[in-house]
């Protein structure tokens, strides 16, 4: 199995940590995790929108030598938020957030394996500080599948608290 593939499936992992988050109380499932913290509600939400935004608008522009824009992230963040405490329900927002994901993860197994190679420009830099490799697909999956994985940490910690 090449390394594309099984980015590709630890990316879709996070959708079975978050189908178990049904089995939770709408209580805790709306709680902060912790306090000045966002609610698991809001954690789900804020992965939906991002993988909206992937989907529609970021991952169709990644090609060799593009030069792309990240948004501010609270220009995602804080409308993920705001819904997530709008009223709607927690099955919703778990829903949204699977098939959203499923969508996606559909998409990714779609493009060829150079298109997750493509080094492209993002914000005026070549080079991803946090990772030190050049932008590209692979590498911005990656680090969205540490950033699922840090925020499931942070919130099997509240469960467990």
């Amino acid at each position: 199995m090449n390394e594309v593939t099984k980015l590709i499936q630890r990316f879709e992992a996070c959708n079975d940590w978050v189908s178990e988050l049904e089995q939770w109380s709408d209580e805790a499932f709306f709680q902060p995790i912790q306090q000045g913290k966002w609610s698991t509600a809001e954690i789900i939400s804020h992965f939906t929108y991002w993988d909206r935004y992937l989907l529609e608008e970021l991952i169709p522009q990644m090609k060799q030598d593009a030069k792309l824009t990240n948004p501010a992230f609270e220009v995602i963040n804080q409308p993920a938020a705001a819904y997530a405490l709008s009223g709607v329900s927690k099955t919703q927002l778990i829903h949204e957030q699977l098939e959203t994901r499923r969508l996606l993860i559909a998409y990714l197994h779609e493009k060829p394996e150079e298109d997750f190679l493509a080094t492209f420009h993002l914000n005026g830099e070549e080079i991803d500080v946090y990772s030190g490799y050049p932008h590209s697909l692979f590498n911005y999956i990656s680090s969205f599948v540490w950033h699922d994985n840090h925020h499931k940490q942070q919130i099997d910690a509240f469960l467990a608290s």
